[in-house]
């Protein structure tokens, strides 16, 4: 065979060769993930999923538990508020229990007169109450919404009981949140709680209550209440309650007497928070008591208002 053929031959052969080593390469570059790969991609899926939905889980017990809180709170305000004003000339209670709390009037809840039942969210529990004198009742005090009940309580999602929130009760009657369920951000609910105004003055006498709402840029939207007919005999007391329209919202407040005598007045404002979102300011005849802010929490005492606290 001559040279050239053979030549011809072997570099054909080699070509070849290379052309079906790189066939190979090919092959190898392109036929995707191994299955040791894909394992891997699998398990780093299942690990964030897990890790997300803990989270997720975490977050919503957090945020059920914090509100279901503020409302446990603003029930024992709302009955602190009705032993402050006299209502029925009785003090009011909370009895608590794992499901619900209950509201009640008198100095007992063992055969009260009146109960309401508020209960707890089937996830929830309320739970570790420790109480002045054991049992598990708040009892305010008429007039002075004191209670000798002083102490505190959890509420918390059963299942995790890491995430909690722990409400507890001064002697003065004040309720306040501690505890891992922060209030949730964005809300009206922060701030629920009545304000008290030690006039120095007394109300007798006086003809109308003026409430100075705040739309803007509409102009004032003024309320003038004649007092007369919400004064009662006997004990005398002042007691207003009432909702207004502005801009659209209803604006719901009560406003009411806890002490009232020739000489001296104390008065209560019960302005929910949740529902009130106009600036109003509350005058009596010409003397200003205070005004309250828009965002709720902010009050300014007038120059008749003499000294603000928050029972």
């Amino acid at each position: 065979m001559p040279k050239t053929q053979i030549k011809h031959k072997t570099q054909t052969y080699q070509n070849h060769k290379r052309v079906c080593a790189l066939g190979v390469f090919s092959r190898e570059r392109t036929d995707g993930f191994t299955l040791l790969e894909t394992l891997i991609s699998i398990s780093v899926l299942v690990l964030i999923s897990s890790l997300a939905l803990v989270s997720f889980i975490n977050s919503r017990d957090v945020r059920e538990v914090a509100v279901f809180g503020q409302d446990v709170m603003s029930v024992l305000r709302l009955a602190q508020s009705k032993a402050l004003g006299g209502e029925d000339n009785s003090a009011w209670g909370i009895h608590l229990e794992q499901g619900q709390s209950v509201l009640f009037r008198g100095t007992s809840y063992a055969g009260a007169p009146f109960t309401q039942s508020f209960p707890v969210p089937a996830r929830l529990e309320i739970a570790n109450i420790v109480l002045a004198g054991g049992g598990s009742d708040v009892i305010f005090k008429r007039i002075t919404g004191y209670t000798d009940q002083a102490g505190s309580f959890d509420v918390r999602v059963r299942s995790a009981t890491a995430v909690f929130f722990s409400v507890s009760i001064d002697g003065s009657g004040k309720v306040y949140q501690a505890g891992t369920a922060q209030v949730p951000g964005g809300t009206r609910i922060v701030d629920t709680r009545h304000r008290s105004f030690n006039l120095g003055w007394s109300l007798q006498g006086y003809t109308n209550m003026i409430l100075t709402f705040s739309d803007p840029p509409n102009p004032d939207i003024v309320q003038t209440i004649p007092m007369a007919s919400y004064f009662s005999g006997g004990q005398i007391k002042f007691d207003w309650s009432g909702n207004f329209s502005v801009g659209g919202q209803n604006q719901v407040l009560r406003i009411h007497t806890t002490l009232l005598d020739g000489a001296s007045t104390v008065l209560s404002v019960d302005r929910d928070c949740r529902y009130n979102t106009k600036k109003v300011k509350i005058t009596f005849d010409t003397r200003d008591v205070a005004t309250f802010e828009a965002d709720c929490a902010t009050v300014t005492v007038g120059l008749y208002g003499g000294a603000m606290s928050e029972p």
